[in-house]
């Protein structure tokens, strides 16, 4: 049985202080918040993150402009917000659920079926794959969180293999790191083909990767 606390994946992602936030008894005015960062999230994916603002998301959810500024304070912080919402669905929708999943193979199977579902689910795809695209070479507090989150998520990845060693699913001298390198790259293959590429054999091409990928650890 894996060792990993439970409620480490559901936080991971989260800045420590937005992590209260999103769980606690919600008012009006929390509950509007939510609607706006779904309504966000939906046009960060579409859009990409550095399109979404304050103005061009009052305008969509036909609230106004002061009215979010109130909630925001800046466009960074709306995007940063944004991330932190993102990063509490990908947890409740990609981890937690994988977590109930025998550790080992079925768990990394679940993972990844639960990260490809989540991903297509959004409009444009994987925020963060987006996002990371963005700002990868634009220093500033929404590249710094966005870095944490992908650091934490390849430290999930490299969890789920010392679990996998753990129950003896994977050999004992892997290399974590290099599974972690190598599973979240297979990921966002399989992310440009199902948004970009128009390929018939998408998902018998996906299984082929991934059980390489696996045996190979073995």
């Amino acid at each position: 049985m894996s060792t990993i606390p439970h409620h480490f994946f559901l936080l991971f992602l989260l800045d420590k202080h937005e992590r209260s936030y999103y769980f606690i008894g919600m008012t009006k005015g929390e509950d509007t918040k939510l609607n706006v960062l779904e309504s966000g999230l939906d046009m960060a994916s579409q859009l990409g993150l550095e399109c979404v603002t304050i103005g061009n998301l009052a305008k969509t959810t036909n609230l106004s402009k002061s009215g979010l500024f109130a909630h925001f304070q800046s466009k960074e912080n709306l995007q940063i917000e944004i991330l932190n919402y993102a990063a509490q669905h990908f947890s409740e929708g990609v981890i937690i659920p994988a977590l109930k999943i025998k550790a080992g193979i079925p768990r990394i199977r679940a993972l990844v079926d639960n990260w490809i579902q989540w991903s297509s689910e959004l409009t444009g795809g994987c925020i963060f794959v987006s996002a990371s695209a963005d700002f990868s070479d634009r220093p500033g507090k929404v590249r710094d969180v966005l870095l944490h989150q992908q650091k934490e998520w390849i430290d999930c990845l490299r969890r789920i293999a010392q679990s996998a060693v753990q129950v003896g699913d994977f050999r004992q001298d892997i290399d974590d790191d290099q599974f972690a390198f190598d599973l979240y790259s297979l990921l966002l293959g399989f992310h440009l083909y199902y948004n970009l590429l128009d390929d018939s054999e998408i998902n018998k091409r996906q299984e082929i990767a991934l059980v390489r990928l696996l045996d190979s650890y073995k």
